[in-house]
């Protein structure tokens, strides 16, 4: 006898892979020549995605959490211009950690902000957003940094066998986080403040800290991939990460952030303009999550 919960959990994940399998056929049927399917297109798709994957595990615990984090772009490309201009000052070493450093302070004042005050999540990280990129033009003056040292190259643009070097890193990234998700009090207390926040406060949960973590973290990978993304073009750029947080979103409600790397790659080869990609974006956003609901409720059913 299967026990429900994890009836209703296989079901929920078959129903995704059912729908990542519909968007990979879709894309490759109407991109020219099948393109999307080559080999080369395939194995290339981890290297622009690993940054967005290693976020979206973030993201993923706070939205676990009922939370939301809107600044993340911002804060990746703040990240960055911190890792560009102290590397032309101290070096390349101090710069990554600076880049750590201001993700992590940014992720902290967002926790703070949430917690410390009862602000809504979507009302603050919508502020911190404008706050964080405001900040990043300040800095660069809108000027882009470039010319690091090729070693720093080898972690954007390097290969290890087939796979690019950042694939690596974000298998690394995932793993551990399903080992938090799964095996962790912090995953547990996640949950738990997502199902009902009061419930898990009088049940005498450390929700202040979980959330200030977990904002935290969000805020230490929007470095790691501003570090990655930043070695992956060779220019640290206040604009880094602009719109990436509607992909971020998506990535995580349709349990992966392989498909919103192949919805946007395909419709890319498709020859569909940008303006129509958000927009499909929008849309298969809001029909994944409707079909993710009308799944649950089924399982629930059954």
């Amino acid at each position: 006898m299967i026990p429900v919960h994890r009836f209703r959990k296989s079901y929920r994940e078959l129903g995704l892979v059912g729908v990542l399998g519909l968007l990979m056929l879709v894309m490759g049927f109407f991109s020219p020549n099948y393109s999307f399917w080559d080999a080369e297109n395939l194995l290339g798709l981890p290297r622009h995605l690993a940054e967005k994957g290693i976020i979206a595990c973030g993201m993923t615990l706070i939205i676990m959490t009922g939370g939301i984090d809107l600044s993340v772009g911002s804060l990746l490309g703040l990240a960055g211009i911190a890792l560009g201009y102290t590397w032309l000052s101290w070096g390349l070493l101090p710069g990554v950690g600076m880049a750590l450093l201001a993700g992590s302070v940014g992720g902290l004042i967002n926790g703070l902000l949430i917690t410390r005050w009862a602000l809504p999540p979507l009302v603050v990280t919508l502020a911190t957003m404008a706050l964080y990129r405001g900040v990043a033009m300040i800095i660069s003056r809108a000027q882009p940094v470039s010319n690091f040292p090729e070693s720093f190259g080898w972690w954007g643009q390097g290969h290890l066998g087939p796979l690019p070097v950042q694939f690596f890193v974000w298998v690394l990234t995932v793993v551990l986080f399903v080992l938090i998700v799964e095996r962790t009090t912090v995953g547990r207390y996640s949950t738990a403040i997502g199902d009902n926040e009061r419930a898990a406060r009088f049940a005498a949960l450390p929700v202040t800290r979980i959330k200030l973590w977990l904002y935290s973290a969000s805020g230490l990978l929007c470095a790691v991939g501003a570090i990655l993304y930043t070695s992956r073009v060779s220019t640290a750029k206040a604009d880094a990460g602009l719109g990436w947080e509607l992909e971020i979103i998506t990535a995580v409600i349709l349990g992966g952030t392989q498909i919103t790397g192949g919805r946007r790659n395909g419709l890319t080869l498709m020859g569909m303009k940008e303006e129509w990609q958000f927009m499909m974006a929008g849309i298969i956003l809001v029909g994944t999550a409707i079909a993710n609901e009308r799944m649950v409720e089924r399982a629930a059913i059954r």
